[in-house]
């Protein structure tokens, strides 16, 4: 596969061994849209699917499986994805994923080229044309006007017709303006901040989580975060189950949890040493955690990931 050029689900295909259920490509050629049915085996893993032209939109649709994702080599979450949470590989990123389940569950990618993404951000007033926009993966987070779209691109591929075609260009546009409103590293500026609600858009959100993320290996509370960003700890807390579909102390945790899982790659690290720098109150704490979320032990899944 050329790292050049739009992604398309003829490219996915390769490395997951098997076509999709469902596929369609919106009438101006570029978009694409494809449904992928997980059922043959428990583990599957996709790896070598994205060059630096695509951003792919993933959404669980049936089923219910463990998602583990890793962006240039470095583990970025691991979580249970229920149906309609979304996820997004942005361009440039080299992503794999470890999909495991017991059951058959049901994937929807909507494949974006990024020039498309760059134009809207232009057109919308975001960026100028000397700029550049990232997306910003939501990382399996509930995302209702996401879902929605979602949903309308399913049932017009079961349609299938050149309608439908005109339908996923359509939609492929909203999709694209909602992700660059929400979800991109322009969320918060200008172009949108006295236009839409809260959530991820919102800079004080964007404030908050940078000042967490300085601070995992610390005991603050939420009271220190609102102070930091002048909001009452009701608000902020408002702030982030919109932004991230989580409260902050769920948030925080998951954050914790995945910068522990991406030290336990450096072996010259303790466990114990890790679980302090990430704010766990000590080994036993974060192996209760690892145990609870991802059914293993930290040593044990260090063992995994460097072999």
């Amino acid at each position: 596969m050329s790292s050049r050029g739009v992604l398309t689900p003829d490219d996915v295909a390769a490395p997951l061994g098997f076509p999709p259920e469902r596929r369609i490509t919106a009438f101006g050629g570029s978009l694409s849209a494809a449904i992928w049915r997980f059922q043959n085996k428990s583990l599957y893993e996709l790896k070598n699917c994205a060059n630096q032209d695509t951003d792919i939109v993933g959404m669980a649709i049936t089923g219910r499986h463990h998602h583990t994702y890793f962006g240039d080599g470095r583990l970025k979450w691991s979580r249970v994805l229920p149906a309609f949470r979304m996820n997004l590989v942005v361009a440039q990123e080299q992503p794999r994923g470890l999909f495991t389940s017991e059951q058959p569950f049901t994937y929807l990618h909507v494949y974006v080229p990024h020039v498309m993404v760059e134009r809207v951000a232009v057109e919308s007033g975001a960026i100028n044309g000397a700029d550049t926009v990232t997306l910003i993966d939501p990382m399996g987070s509930p995302d209702p006007f996401a879902e929605s779209i979602c949903r309308q691109m399913i049932r017009e591929m079961s349609r299938g017709d050149d309608s439908s075609r005109m339908m996923i260009d359509v939609l492929g546009q909203q999709l694209v303006i909602h992700l660059i409103r929400q979800h991109s590293s322009v969320s918060g500026s200008k172009a949108f901040a006295d236009k839409t609600g809260p959530g991820y858009r919102d800079w004080r959100l964007r404030s908050a989580i940078d000042y967490l993320e300085a601070h995992l290996g610390d005991d603050i509370g939420l009271d220190d975060v609102a102070a930091v960003v002048g909001l009452s700890t009701a608000h902020l807390a408002d702030l982030f189950r919109q932004g991230t579909g989580e409260p902050p102390h769920r948030w925080l945790m998951n954050r914790r949890l995945t910068r522990a899982c991406e030290l336990l790659a450096d072996p010259s690290l303790s466990v114990t040493e890790i679980a302090h720098r990430c704010g766990f109150a000590s080994s036993q704490h974060l192996a209760a955690v690892t145990r609870r979320r991802l059914a293993t032990t930290p040593t044990a899944y260090r063992r995994q990931i460097l072999s």
